[in-house]
């Protein structure tokens, strides 16, 4: 009897301390405190090694941290472990995602086919949708052209202007290399590079207004007249460090400055702010108050002029983009670097 209480005992103090491990994962979910949801389930699984929502809370949280390599196998546990419709849902969601985002693009085909079987929730389901649109998986892709080169696969959809494809897509593998002798990142896959006929049909599809990279996924929309090198160098500069910080006054610079137009930035952006006293500090704090038009001009000619200074710093800048680690790699020299550029912007 006396064993029998203990064992009882001992059951909901285990029981207990999962249920608390669980809750402190979710929290750490909800502040984004992503390393510490890895470290808690992987606590809980001490314990319990099959549990659902430690094989899944671990899985998603690698994905976010751009760690998919090490997601696979947590998320494959996790789908051997489910049990209900919204369980397979989200284990097949996710292993959609980890499987593209190092290559494996067939088998991410295969788990999007299965996630289609099953009932989610409302946040799953709108997840694989978006996914299924991002990564050209829907059904609205099923006649668009593929052609792949060495670091690119080119999308096509029918209708758009380009007459010469070739050269098309000779100009941006170019590109890509030109980009590449800079950054020397490792990307995880090639650059998915999907080409849209127009504006308005990719917002009727996408609700989203082109050209936008996502650059975790290797991926880039793109209008049928962009630059060549813009939405490729954000891929390309972002997987510099895949723990990177991005800054919008640096990441848009960066694809103005990569574009691979070569004009004359410092005189492009003086004509787009005449009449207007710029401070860089201020774009790089506030960037988001900004439009494109004034914005983007501003960044390139800014890069252009960090580039030139001190390539080897400014790659480290790119790492984490913000001004407080601009700060402490320019040190003291960075006011100086930026009032001697607002000088020359505002002449």
């Amino acid at each position: 009897m006396k064993k029998s209480l203990l064992q009882i005992i001992f059951l909901i103090g285990f029981c207990l301390l999962g249920f608390s491990q669980k809750s402190e994962m979710s929290n750490a979910f909800k502040n984004k405190e992503f390393e510490k949801v890895i470290e808690l389930g992987k606590q809980v699984l001490e314990s319990e090694p099959n549990d659902f929502d430690g094989l899944l809370g671990i899985g998603k949280a690698y994905n976010i941290l751009n760690e998919f390599e090490n997601a696979i196998a947590y998320l494959e546990k996790a789908l051997n472990c489910s049990e209900q419709d919204w369980q397979f849902a989200w284990s097949n969601i996710e292993l959609i995602e980890s499987n593209f985002s190092i290559g494996n693009i067939e088998q991410a085909k295969e788990y999007y086919k299965k996630s289609l079987e099953y009932k989610g929730t409302k946040n799953s389901t709108k997840k694989l949708r978006g996914l299924a649109l991002l990564f050209g998986f829907d059904k609205v892709y099923k006649n668009w052209k593929i052609i792949e080169t060495e670091n690119i696969i080119f999308h096509f959809q029918n209708g758009n202007s380009i007459s010469d494809k070739e050269q098309f897509i000779a100009e941006r593998q170019k590109a890509f290399s030109n980009i590449n002798d800079f950054f020397q990142s490792d990307l995880p896959k090639k650059i998915d590079f999907f080409v849209w006929k127009s504006n308005d049909e990719a917002i009727k599809v996408l609700n989203k207004s082109l050209g936008f990279t996502k650059p975790k996924y290797c991926i880039s929309h793109n209008r049928d007249n962009q630059t060549k090198g813009h939405e490729i160098a954000h891929n390309i500069s972002f997987w510099l460090d895949k723990a990177n910080k991005r800054n919008r006054l640096i990441n848009e610079g960066i694809g103005v400055y990569f574009d691979q137009t070569n004009k004359n930035r410092l005189k492009k952006a003086q004509k787009e702010t005449q009449n207007q006293k710029i401070d860089i500090k201020e774009f790089w704090n506030n960037g988001n108050k900004y439009s494109e038009q004034i914005l983007y001009p501003v960044a390139g000619a800014f890069v252009e002029n960090l580039i030139l200074l001190d390539k080897k710093k400014f790659l480290e800048l790119c790492k984490n983009q913000s001004y407080e680690n601009a700060e402490l790699i320019y040190g003291g020299e960075l006011e100086k670097i930026i009032s001697e550029f607002n000088k020359q912007l505002n002449k």
